[in-house]
């Protein structure tokens, strides 16, 4: 049976023989993916920034660094890899908060994502897998940059969004009203319908696609026209 080789990613000579610039440069290294991977999120007004992935990329590596040196050393006993696990473990909670819901839609997956990767390539910089932190950060940055353009080109940006109509009376042509919203540009994905029998007023409740581009003056030109139209709201969730 034929033994399975391993990629083994050496350390140049240079490197193997000065422990303090083998450090520098596997701590620089994880401040360079820390500020790529912050700029990025910077640049597209996200919440997390380039201080927040550095430190996180930071820490990493130092924690990397740490279970490399305690298990080279004999200093722990046991798995020296649970420094990792926590690490994981740690970042999960991290990702976690800046993940919000807004109505019908879910912000921060990629954001949370990327707080996850800062940190992987943290810990592989302080593990010193120089090769493959380079490959993965070039890989993460195209992915950011020009894949998503691409993808925006392909699967244009949608919003779920909540189409709220109130209505003076009940005579209201349901399949008219629908109509006269998907001609506006919006889709419908489902349709809700509320009457109240003390005031005779009917509801309707939208559950609709916005497109990235999108025309609201026209849209509330429109409805304004139907004649027994009361008020309306178009937003992320309910109307006070």
């Amino acid at each position: 049976m034929n033994d399975v080789k391993m990629i083994d990613f050496l350390l140049p000579d240079f490197l193997a023989n000065d422990p303090f610039l083998d450090f520098i440069l596997r701590i620089l290294l994880s401040i360079v993916c820390g500020v790529c991977l912050g700029l990025e999120r910077k640049i597209r007004k996200h919440p997390v920034g380039i201080r927040t992935l550095v430190f996180l990329s930071l820490s990493s590596c130092l924690l990397g660094i740490t279970s490399c040196t305690m298990a080279k050393n004999g200093i722990m006993t046991g798995d020296t890899t649970r420094i990792a696990a926590g690490v994981v473990t740690g970042v999960g909670f991290l990702g976690a908060g800046v993940i919000f819901r807004q109505g019908y839609n879910i912000h921060g997956l990629t954001t949370a994502a990327i707080i996850f990767t800062s940190s992987a390539l943290g810990v592989a910089c302080g593990d010193g897998l120089y090769i493959p932190v380079i490959i993965t950060l070039a890989i993460c940055m195209i992915m950011l940059t020009v894949v998503e353009s691409v993808e925006h080109v392909f699967f244009p940006i949608e919003q779920a969004k909540l189409v709220k109509i109130e209505f003076k009376d009940k005579n209201v042509n349901v399949p008219e009203i629908s109509a006269l919203i998907r001609n506006t540009g919006l889709s419908i994905a489902d349709t809700d319908y509320k009457y109240d029998a003390e005031t005779g007023k009917v509801v309707l409740f939208y559950k609709v696609f916005k497109p990235n581009i999108f025309d609201y003056n026209e849209f509330a030109d429109k409805l304004s026209k139907l004649h027994n139209v009361r008020s309306f709201y178009i937003g992320h969730g309910e109307a006070k």
